[in-house]
């Protein structure tokens, strides 16, 4: 990726805010019920992407079956108008939903899929909401999946206050972008750097194996 290429981002927009109190909400659990969620971040809290969570919400889904996602607020207005209003989600549904169903961690999926999940699976990122440098390289916080991370409540807060946004990204995209904390980059990016050299190792064990191979077949016919 050149510096003129800009990340593809999901903008956010800001959600009701928590109720003001003398500590700042740093945690989603400490936020009520009855907080209402657009449907792409209603989609991050339950670990799946947007177009997951419509797949679920409609009355009917691709593979005949009933959707069987969380109940999205009913607006009140009638006809056309409602049918245009963006989905809403209360916080109440999507953790009933969640407790009823175990979510399917993409990040892990990658991993295991090697190089090609590495390339080609995109996933959510915590991004700073403007750029610092020029040529529009947004600089990264976090994975939005990566549930191990002790700072993903606080930045989920932030994301739905509107002071950062999320953007979706491939692995190896993340990897070679720029990262608010060297450390998180770090971390991040051994774990491509490990699978590389593992596939690596595997190709230069494989040309070894057919030098043997080759030889073996040599010595034989003479």
């Amino acid at each position: 990726m050149t510096d003129t290429q800009e990340l593809p981002d999901r903008s956010v927009e800001p959600t009701q805010p928590a109720k003001t109190q003398a500590d700042p909400v740093t945690r989603i659990d400490q936020l009520p019920d009855e907080t209402r969620l657009p449907a792409d971040l209603a989609a991050l809290y339950l670990y799946m992407s947007p177009a997951q969570l419509a797949e679920l919400r409609a009355p009917k889904r691709t593979d005949g079956r009933a959707g069987s996602g969380p109940a999205r607020i009913q607006h009140v207005e009638a006809g056309a108008a409602a049918q245009k209003q963006a989905p809403l989600y209360t916080l109440a549904v999507l953790r009933d939903f969640a407790k009823k169903h175990p979510p399917t961690y993409a990040f892990d999926l990658a991993l295991n899929a090697g190089s090609l999940g590495w390339t080609t699976v995109k996933l959510p990122f915590f991004a700073e909401l403007e750029p610092r440098i020029k040529r529009g390289r947004r600089v990264l916080i976090g994975g939005v999946w990566d549930r191990a991370d002790p700072l993903r409540e606080q930045h989920f807060i932030a994301l739905m206050a509107g002071r950062i946004r999320f953007a979706w990204l491939t692995c190896s995209e993340a990897a070679t972008s720029l990262w608010a904390d060297p450390a998180s980059h770090r971390a991040f990016a051994d774990k491509g750097l490990a699978l590389l050299r593992n596939e690596v190792q595997g190709i230069e064990a494989a040309l070894q194996a057919t030098d043997e191979l080759a030889a073996g077949a040599t010595a034989a016919a003479t």
